[in-house]
C-alpha cells in the first residue's frame, strides 16, 4: 500500500489499537491482540522547549490545520519500538509532497535513554530525519496518558486523534503496517476543514480489516 499523489489518493488516520499491553517497560506480552480502538478528540498539544526538539531547526511543531499526522512514542532502547521505526521512516518519505507528518516522541526510562545526545545519535543511526521531540521529564507521556512503548496515533486535519495502535504493527502476523497505511489514505482524501466542520467517526464496515478482529471499541483516553 503506498500513499498516491494527488491528495485525493493520499491519506487516513491511522487507528489502531492493536493491543498488546505489557506491565513490564519497554516490553510485548504475547498475548491475543486486544480491540481496535477509534475515537475522536481533540489532541493534546505537545510540549517542549526549542531545544527538546531535533530535525526541526529548534522549531517546535504544532497541529496545524488541514494537515495529517501520525504520532508515534518510543524509546531508543525499547526492542518492540525498534521493530516499528523504519515503518515510520517508511511513511514520512512516502508523504513527502502531501500534507502529512510524522512526530516521534523520545519519552525515556533508563539512564542511558535519558540522556539528549544519546537520543540524538541514535535518531541518526536509525535514519529518523523527521521531527523528534525530547519528552525528558514524560510532560506528553502523561498529557495524551500514555500506557507502553511503543503506540502510534493518527491525528486529523482538524487536529483531532482519529485513531491509534499500540504495540509492534507486524506483531504476530498483524498486518498493522498495511492498515495503518489504508487509514493514513482514508485521512488525507478527507477535505480541509472549515470552522465547525464534523468528520464521520470510523465504523467498523469501513476498516480495510474488517472480519479480522473480534469487535471495535470508542475510547475517550485523551
Amino acid at each position: 500500500m503506498m500513499f498516491v499523489k494527488p491528495l485525493a489518493r493520499a491519506g487516513a488516520l491511522f487507528l489502531a489499537f492493536m493491543a498488546t499491553v505489557c506491565p513490564v517497560p519497554h516490553a510485548q506480552m504475547q498475548e491475543k491482540p486486544k480491540p481496535l480502538v477509534l475515537l475522536d478528540l481533540p489532541a493534546p498539544a505537545l510540549i517542549g522547549t526549542s531545544a527538546d526538539w531535533l530535525n526541526t531547526g529548534g522549531k517546535p511543531e504544532t497541529f496545524e490545520r488541514g494537515r495529517v499526522y501520525a504520532v508515534h512514542f518510543y524509546a531508543f532502547g525499547c526492542g518492540n519500538c525498534k521493530k516499528n521505526l523504519p515503518v515510520y521512516t517508511k511513511w514520512q518519505q512516502m508523504g513527502e509532497g502531501l500534507p502529512f507528518t510524522v512526530i516521534g516522541i523520545h519519552t525515556p526510562e533508563t539512564e542511558k535513554e535519558k540522556n539528549p545526545a544519546n537520543t540524538a545519535e541514535e535518531a541518526k543511526k536509525q535514519g529518523m530525519t523527521y521531527p523528534l521531540l525530547i519528552d525528558g521529564k514524560a510532560a506528553n507521556w502523561k498529557r495524551w496518558q500514555q500506557q507502553m512503548w511503543p503506540t502510534v496515533y493518527l491525528v486529523d486535519k482538524r487536529g483531532h486523534v482519529r485513531a491509534y495502535w499500540v504495540g509492534e504493527l507486524e506483531w504476530q502476523g498483524a498486518g498493522g503496517t498495511r492498515v495503518m497505511e489504508e487509514l493514513i489514505g482514508q485521512l488525507l482524501r478527507e477535505p480541509a476543514p472549515l470552522p465547525g466542520d464534523q468528520y464521520p467517526a470510523f465504523r467498523r464496515n469501513d476498516l480495510p480489516w474488517r472480519g479480522a478482529h473480534d469487535g471495535v471499541e470508542a475510547s475517550s483516553i485523551l
